[in-house]
């Protein structure tokens, strides 16, 4: 496998050290580890199809299309 190196400070090289699940992880291992770690984040951030429902709930709020908890409470006779 062909390989490169990378230079960064010491003070990063030090936080970074930090970060290793055990003292004999590489730093590659590391971050590949990082990495795949935000990926699985970002797959649950909001779709576009989330943000559009958003969007058009806050559209109904503003025009006053929307109940108050007294009125839900009152209807339900809670």
């Amino acid at each position: 496998m062909e390989q490169t190196s990378i230079t960064v400070s010491k003070k990063s090289k030090d936080q970074w050290s930090k970060l290793k699940n055990h003292p004999n992880e590489s730093f590659e291992n590391m971050i590949n580890r990082i990495v795949k770690s935000h990926a699985d984040e970002d797959a649950e951030l909001l779709t576009d199809a989330d943000v559009l429902e958003i969007e058009q709930s806050i559209k109904d709020i503003k025009k006053g299309k929307f109940k108050t908890l007294k009125q839900i409470k009152a209807k339900y006779g809670l």
